[in-house]
């Protein structure tokens, strides 16, 4: 039987940190802390989409999740050299 996680915002860092920063593979961060892989790696993916989340502009957030199509001013401002398609996550 699994055994019950308190788990917190502290180690969602440390989760970040190891994967982003430090390098490690899903495996081996989830053997440091403590965790089975699936869990490690569900907590990832769900880490990854709120920071997607976060730096998306209010301009993306309106036109949904779908793809959008080719020569959108959307796609048109991420390859041009004078706008930024994000926000800074200071925001």
């Amino acid at each position: 039987m699994p055994r019950s996680i308190n788990w917190t915002g502290e180690l969602d860092a440390k989760l970040t940190r190891l994967l982003d920063y430090q390098g490690v593979t899903i495996r081996a961060a989830a053997a440091r802390l403590g965790v089975s892989r699936s869990f490690a790696q569900r907590r990832a993916k769900l880490l990854s989409a709120r920071s997607r989340q976060e730096i998306c502009t209010e301009a993306r957030e309106a036109a949904g999740v779908d793809p959008l199509p080719a020569g959108h001013p959307i796609t048109w401002s991420a390859i041009s050299t004078d706008q930024a398609p994000f926000r800074s996550p200071s925001h």
